[in-house]
């Protein structure tokens, strides 16, 4: 079923990329570049601040995430993923409120198949990128049929585990975060 809706979100995205447009979807696109930047830059500040407010759950031993996680510093792991989860999603609904008004600058005359195209295709690397760290903080949480749906979905484990760079980069900041330290 997971399988399913990545898939579905993934092909719809290469129609709304078509409908944007390059210029638009650029736009876009350099929102997703600077959250993922400003969620990279401050996320062990933020999750240091968080361990204050958000209890940290207690993971069930026999998921394989919660081995994963347990086997480093689980409670670092949980705030700096949650953190950077907080930093880069709230700053994209910003940049993409910002972008919403710049909504005219997709109207400027180009060739249109081109246009239409590249705008698709790089709608489809942000989904796939934006999905990828959804996964990626849906392993965090210690809920079982969101476990159990990771564990089943080829696509998701896939996405997870094979996605050149982003795979190792976001285990490795993750799992570096000393917050004791």
């Amino acid at each position: 079923m997971l399988s399913f809706l990545i898939l579905l979100l993934l092909l719809m995205s290469f129609f709304i990329g078509r409908r944007r447009g390059l210029i638009l979807q650029l736009i876009h696109l350099v929102g997703f570049i600077v959250s993922l930047y400003v969620a990279y830059t401050y996320y062990q500040e933020v999750a240091s601040y968080i361990q204050l407010w958000i209890p940290y759950p207690q993971f069930s031993q026999d998921s394989t995430v919660g081995m994963i996680i347990n086997s480093f510093n689980g409670e670092s792991v949980y705030y700096s993923g949650i953190a950077f989860a907080i930093l880069f999603f709230g700053t994209k609904i910003l940049l993409h409120i910002v972008g919403s008004m710049l909504d005219f600058v997709a109207h400027l005359p180009i060739l249109r198949s081109i246009n239409r195209l590249l705008g698709s295709i790089f709608c489809f690397v942000e989904t796939y990128l934006i999905l990828f760290i959804l996964l990626y903080v849906a392993a965090l949480l210690p809920v079982d049929l969101i476990q159990d749906q990771l564990q089943r979905s080829i696509v998701a484990q896939t996405m997870m585990n094979y996605t050149p760079f982003l795979s190792d980069w976001i285990r490795d900041l993750w799992i570096r975060n000393d917050l004791g330290a």
